[in-house]
């Protein structure tokens, strides 16, 4: 699994386009107030839209574009990422504002490429991505080579089941993952430790332990931080995190939860007591969710006589094509939503950030056990019920 949460978010970061070239700027340490230069080529006028990104994306001002120049002029409370964008546009200049002198140069349409100067908590934080981050890609990629030329490989040996490896080819693989997993924690942890007291730290620690889960190295980094990067917005959002990682860790009581299910019906977690269920978040859209559905049925088929149930809790917002995945994949358990998508608010109360996500629940409604898939599932469940 972690070698498929780092390709992601390898992926995603270079999508998000941060790699910029960033300088301080000393001279407007004490300013009170923020400016903001723009300069962007091939585009004579038009109007960019300055957006707080952690509010919804609320745009916050807005500047008219003569002869590619904008500017805007402001102050902010205490440092916080924003974006700089072009209407219509779904991707801007991504940075940290603080009240500064900024300059941002950049090109009609790829804006999310551009250099921004001046801002000195943003350039502490991109120089992760610049330098550590770097170190770390050019590791992961070869591994990426290696694990799509044995599965071409082991694709035409027709013993082995499709989309899987030989042992001999998976033991390789899970040994240069754990090592790679191991430089990334340590080259992060550096990073954060390095600069324990800029907004840095505290951001790339909710993006690297709290987006893709490392609760104990989270829990250790979090604790090194300056009281003042602890108060900050987003290391109240991390602290928020791990309060979380902490309610719904292995051997903690469940959350309990109401929602309405596919006829409109109230299912608690609480009618559940008494035998074990997993809490399966999912959605008809994911991909990796709908593969894995065959084999929860598989358990769900051979356990459920002995007390397994499962509890599916969809982050769709379109009701018909919930229903009819569930009927296509041959969900014949109960399953609840509100339809909110992302903002499923069992999804939210457990924490969920990714899908497929579950959670497996003891008949005294405590957590045995999470993120159970493949062959993990049939084993942990087959331990339980002594198959």
């Amino acid at each position: 699994m972690k070698k498929i949460i780092l390709k992601i978010s390898i992926l995603a970061f270079v999508m998000f386009g941060v790699l910029t070239s960033c300088k301080d700027n000393p001279k407007m340490k004490d300013a009170l107030s923020y400016t903001i230069d723009g300069n962007i080529d091939s585009l004579p006028k038009g109007m960019v839209y300055l957006i707080k990104i952690d509010e919804d994306q609320k745009i916050v001002d807005s500047s008219i574009v003569n002869q590619g120049k904008f500017q805007f002029q402001g102050q902010v409370n205490e440092p916080l990422l924003y974006r700089i964008k072009e209407k219509d546009k779904q991707y801007g200049a991504t940075f940290i504002l603080d009240n500064e002198i900024i300059t941002i140069k950049g090109k009609r349409d790829s804006l999310y490429l551009a250099e921004v100067k001046g801002a000195t908590q943003d350039s502490i934080y991109k120089s992760f991505y610049k330098n550590d981050f770097t170190k770390i890609q050019k590791v992961a990629f070869p591994i990426y080579q290696l694990s799509d030329s044995l599965h071409k490989i082991d694709a035409l040996d027709l013993s082995i089941e499709k989309g899987k490896l030989s042992k001999e080819h998976q033991a390789i693989l899970d040994e240069k993952w754990k090592n790679l997993d191991t430089l990334s924690i340590k080259l992060t942890s550096e990073y954060i430790s390095k600069n324990a007291d800029a907004l840095g730290a505290v951001l790339v620690l909710n993006e690297r332990f709290i987006t893709y889960p490392n609760p104990e190295t989270a829990k250790k980094l979090y604790k090194i931080l300056t009281p003042e990067m602890k108060q900050s917005f987003y290391g109240k959002k991390v602290k928020a995190s791990l309060d979380l990682f902490e309610r719904t860790a292995v051997g903690s009581v469940a959350p309990e939860f109401s929602q309405t299910d596919t006829n409109g019906d109230i299912v608690n977690l609480s009618d559940y007591k008494g035998k074990y269920v997993l809490i399966d978040f999912w959605a008809s859209w994911c991909g990796p969710c709908r593969k894995e559905n065959p084999n929860v049925v598989l358990a769900y088929n051979k356990y459920h006589e002995k007390g397994f149930n499962v509890l599916g809790i969809s982050l769709d917002d379109k009701k018909d094509r919930w229903l009819k995945a569930i009927e296509n994949d041959g969900l014949i358990w109960s399953h609840v939503s509100d339809l909110k998508g992302w903002g499923n608010e069992v999804a939210t109360m457990y924490g969920v950030k990714a899908v497929p996500t579950n959670y497996l629940i003891g008949p005294d409604g405590k957590i045995v056990a999470k993120d159970l898939r493949e062959e993990n599932l049939q084993t942990k469940l087959s331990e339980i019920f002594k198959d």
